[in-house]
């Protein structure tokens, strides 16, 4: 049910006409948001050639003190390290349970400002040199997703709590709390549960955590424009990248199309169950995810499509290409601009000159791509 609920959610939002599924609402006046002008370099480009390295499905990146990146690929159960032109020079990993290789698929990386490297699959963080040497892994009892470190090198974790279908749609629902992994300290606790209780939500709230470097983090939950940076070893506020923006949702008819669509395809009692109870999100998801990057340690928003601003695409016109990034003073984070990435690509790191991430290409194949970026006003 799963893969065929990922099909429908795509299948119905590109289906359904712009002003049938647009829920906009006014909020307070915000301020006007602008375009910066960008250029954007190639530094590098590998995985998109057959005599190069061919990735599977890449989660994760992040860049090293050195200017290396750090590469994920999930279904391959490996980690690549790539030097500053996009040669790799380190590979390790494989699935099975032997030093390097990871029991369950490999999905989350962060780089320590000390070169530390932390891999988490599921319930487990394994620690290695950027030489892919084996150091120390960590086990806990919750799903551990995000990955930062603190300024003294210790591993900080978005965690979600394990628990069983009934548990999460009960009348508590699970809230995701960021941790200080080596001893258990809690820094940030969501302020709402992941699902509302008695129903099956697409889109659902969940949290965001990203490493800005230096001992930061930004926090945060995907359906509003209110994110914290915080010191990640003792949770202390350093202050907020927050923007108010008018809000776009689903309308009761947008919902019914997902319904219809769900009991068209549903082939169990409890198929059809789940069918009739689906929702989407209100709002939309507003964050998508954040990242550290130029100029100078600036904090990178991906939008998402319930951003209803002045540069917000339409929504449900068969495009839903979310390719805008507003971004906030690394010192102030104030609102500086927002720029437009090249199209098929989602970024997923970034230091003080460049931005890394998966280019995606019509046929589905991921590659490693990396750009310096320049601001030209």
């Amino acid at each position: 049910m799963g893969r065929q609920l990922a099909g429908l959610v795509i299948a119905t939002l590109l289906a359904l006409a712009g002003p049938a599924c647009t829920d906009e609402r006014p909020g307070h006046a915000a301020p006007k948001p602008w375009m910066l002008d960008t250029e954007f370099t190639e530094s590098f480009h590998t995985g998109d050639e057959s005599h190069e390295r061919q990735f599977a499905r890449i989660t994760s990146m992040a860049f090293a003190p050195n200017g290396h990146l750090v590469v994920v690929d999930r279904d391959n159960f490996a980690v690549s390290v790539l030097d500053r032109s996009g040669t790799e020079i380190t590979r390790w990993g494989a699935e099975g349970q032997g030093p390097g290789e990871f029991e369950a698929r490999p999905v989350s990386v962060a780089v320590s400002d000390a070169g530390m490297v932390a891999i988490r699959s599921f319930q487990r963080i394994d620690m290695f040199t950027l030489g892919g040497e084996p150091v120390r892994s960590h086990v806990a009892d919750v799903a551990m997703l995000d990955l930062a470190f603190d300024a003294q090198g210790g591993v900080v974790a978005r965690i979600r709590p394990v628990r069983g279908l009934e548990a999460v749609m009960g009348e508590e629902g699970v809230r995701e709390q960021v941790m200080r992994v080596p001893d258990g300290d809690v820094l940030w606790t969501a302020p709402r549960p992941g699902l509302p209780p008695g129903s099956f939500q697409l889109g659902a709230v969940h949290a965001l955590l990203s490493d800005l470097g230096q001992g930061r983090i930004v926090v945060g939950v995907n359906d509003e424009y209110d994110l914290t940076v915080l010191d990640a070893s003792s949770g202390r506020k350093l202050g907020s990248a927050t923007r108010d923006v008018t809000l776009r949702g689903p309308t009761e008819a947008f919902n019914d199309a997902i319904r219809a669509e769900g009991l068209a395809t549903a082939t169990t009692e409890l198929d059809r169950s789940i069918a009739n109870s689906m929702v989407y999100g209100d709002p939309f998801p507003v964050v998508v995810s954040t990242l550290g990057g130029p100029p100078g340690g600036a904090v990178w928003v991906r939008r998402g499509i319930g951003v209803g601003d002045d540069l917000a695409p339409p929504v449900g016109d068969g495009n839903w290409t979310l390719v805008l990034y507003d971004l906030f003073d690394g010192d102030s984070y104030e609102y500086i601009g927002t720029v437009e990435l090249p199209p098929g690509l989602t970024l997923m790191a970034g230091d003080s000159e460049r931005v890394a991430g998966v280019h995606t290409d019509d046929l589905g194949v991921h590659s490693v791509r990396v750009l310096r970026v320049g601001f030209l006003n």
